[in-house]
């Protein structure tokens, strides 16, 4: 190969090609990092929802605990004592 060969040409037909490449990669970083973003959020919604504690569990617990133990009185709980 001759050193005429090896040299490098930047030209209107090389620098199309070569915005276009640079333009795609800066797209999927910039995608990239939007998924990621989303993806955080979506793990903390779903963490916050997993360990909620809803009125119902409270109502159950509560009963729970009044069939497992019948002589203590449980506030807001209806009484199954009869007088």
């Amino acid at each position: 190969m001759t050193s005429e060969n090896k040299n490098l040409r930047l030209s209107k037909e090389t620098l199309i090609p070569l915005g276009m490449v640079i333009t795609i990669c800066a797209a999927v970083v910039w995608i990239s990092s939007q998924l990621t973003t989303i993806n955080h959020k979506l793990d903390m919604i779903e963490s916050s929802m997993q360990d909620q504690w809803t009125r119902r569990d409270m109502e159950n617990w509560g009963l729970r605990l009044k069939m497992s133990n019948p002589e203590i009185t449980i506030p807001g709980l209806p009484s199954t004592q009869k007088k």
